[in-house]
């Protein structure tokens, strides 16, 4: 027989059991930030972070500035396509913006699929 070692033991509450329908509570929970959180940065203003302090640590600490430095403001910008102001604070953002926004809409359809799974096992 499998022992198990003391650190899984340990961790072993990590593990949820959860029924079907709490399965299908959490995917819907999930869901709704999916959808939302998008809505509401899409909304705030296009100069919401521009006059914000930087919280990059290697700018904190080194005063240096790294490769992801100004890409919130730029994605910000982009997204009310503002391309000169996007490209000014960081051309990855370019880059950046479309891949993110084909990984949310994949972790969006993901979620959507296995909310309509677990609905068609609880009917």
């Amino acid at each position: 027989m499998h022992q198990r070692s003391k650190w899984a033991n340990k961790l072993a509450f990590l593990k949820f059991n959860l029924t079907p329908k709490q399965r299908v509570y959490k995917s819907g929970i999930k869901l709704f930030i999916l959808i939302v959180l998008p809505i509401i940065i899409i909304f705030l203003p296009e100069n919401y972070f521009d006059n914000r302090e930087s919280i990059c640590l290697s700018k904190v600490f080194f005063n240096e500035e790294c490769y992801a430095c100004g890409l919130t403001r730029a994605c910000k910008h982009l997204l009310h396509l503002n391309f000169e102001k996007a490209f000014a604070y960081n051309m990855g953002s370019f880059i950046v913006l479309p891949i993110f926004s084909i990984l949310w809409a994949s972790w969006f359809f993901q979620e959507r699929k296995k909310i309509k799974h677990l609905v068609k096992e609880i009917k």
